[in-house]
C-alpha cells in the first residue's frame, strides 16, 4: 500500500470511528428513546450517562437510566447522579406527561447495580480532563449538572470537543409557558451559567442548540414501533391502535420492544 492509500485508509477509519459522548439526561420518555438510539448506533460511544432532575426527580432518573442500560445489555456504562434541585428555582417535574416513573407506563426491571460514587458535575470535570478534546457533551435535560461543573472548573467547556443541547425555543411557541421550553424553564439560571461561559470563546466553540422547532418536528407513530419490532425479530408483531383497551401490555419477545 502506497503512502497516499494509507492516508486515505486512515481518513476513512477516522470518519467511521464512533463519537465519544458524555450524555446528560432527565430520563424521561424522550431521553429514554435518545439513549436507545445512541446505544444502537455504531456512530456513538457513550462514555458515561449523567442524571439531572427534570422530567422526574433525579433518583428516579438514575433508576430509569440504570434499568434501560441493563435492558439494552450495557451495564458497563457509568451512571452518575447530579443535584436533586435546580440552582435557584424549586424543582418542577412532569409526571403528567411522562408517567408516574418517567417512562410512560413501562414496567422496567429493577436495576441490579448502583450509580457511580462521584457526582454528575465531578464526572463532567474528571472525564473531560482524562479525554481533553475528545468528548462531545450531549444534554437532553436541564443544564444543572453542567452549570455546577463550570463552577467547579470553568475549563470543562474548553476541553469538550463540542456541546449539543436539546433546549430553548426561537420563533416557536413554548411547551412550558407561551414562550419557554421545558429544559430551560426547569433551570434557567443553569442555562445562563453555561451559555455565559461561552462568551469569551471562539464562535466555532459555541454550543449547538436543538430547540423546539427542531425537536417537535420529529414524531413516533404506531407504524414505527411495528417496524422496529419487525427488524428486531420480535414476536408477536406490535400492532398498536388508539382503540386498544386501557392497560393493555406488550407481549413482545424482545425486551427493548416490550418495554
Amino acid at each position: 500500500m502506497g503512502e497516499d492509500e494509507r492516508v486515505r485508509a486512515h481518513e476513512v477509519d477516522t470518519a467511521r470511528a464512533p463519537i465519544p459522548l458524555l450524555v446528560d439526561v432527565d430520563t424521561g420518555i424522550d431521553d429514554a428513546l435518545a439513549l436507545l438510539y445512541l446505544l444502537a448506533s455504531p456512530e456513538a460511544e457513550i462514555a458515561a450517562v449523567l442524571c439531572t432532575a427534570g422530567n422526574v426527580p433525579v433518583h428516579q432518573v438514575a433508576t430509569n437510566t440504570l434499568a434501560w442500560l441493563e435492558v439494552c445489555g450495557r451495564p458497563d456504562i457509568e451512571v452518575a447522579v447530579g443535584s436533586t434541585v435546580p440552582l435557584v428555582a424549586p424543582l418542577m417535574t412532569t409526571e403528567d406527561t411522562h408517567g408516574p416513573r418517567g417512562v410512560g407506563y413501562a414496567e422496567l426491571p429493577a436495576p441490579t447495580r448502583d450509580p457511580s460514587a462521584r457526582s454528575a458535575a465531578e464526572a463532567w470535570v474528571e472525564l473531560t480532563r482524562e479525554r481533553p478534546g475528545e468528548l462531545t457533551g450531549l444534554v437532553t435535560g436541564p443544564l444543572t449538572n453542567l452549570a455546577l461543573a463550570v463552577r467547579l472548573d470553568p475549563g470543562v467547556l474548553t476541553r469538550l470537543r463540542r456541546l449539543v443541547v436539546m433546549g430553548g425555543c426561537f420563533n416557536h411557541p413554548g411547551n412550558t409557558t407561551p414562550t419557554s421550553e421545558w429544559n430551560v424553564a426547569v433551570d434557567p439560571e443553569a442555562a445562563k451559567v453555561v451559555f455565559d461561559a461561552f462568551a469569551g470563546l471562539a464562535p466555532e466553540r459555541r454550543p449547538l442548540l436543538c430547540p423546539l422547532d427542531t425537536t417537535e418536528s420529529i414524531e413516533m407513530h404506531p407504524a414505527h414501533i411495528a417496524r422496529i419490532a419487525e427488524l428486531a425479530g420480535s414476536v408477536p408483531g406490535e400492532d398498536l391502535s388508539p382503540d386498544d383497551p386501557r392497560g393493555r401490555r406488550s407481549r413482545a419477545s424482545v425486551p427493548v420492544v416490550r418495554h
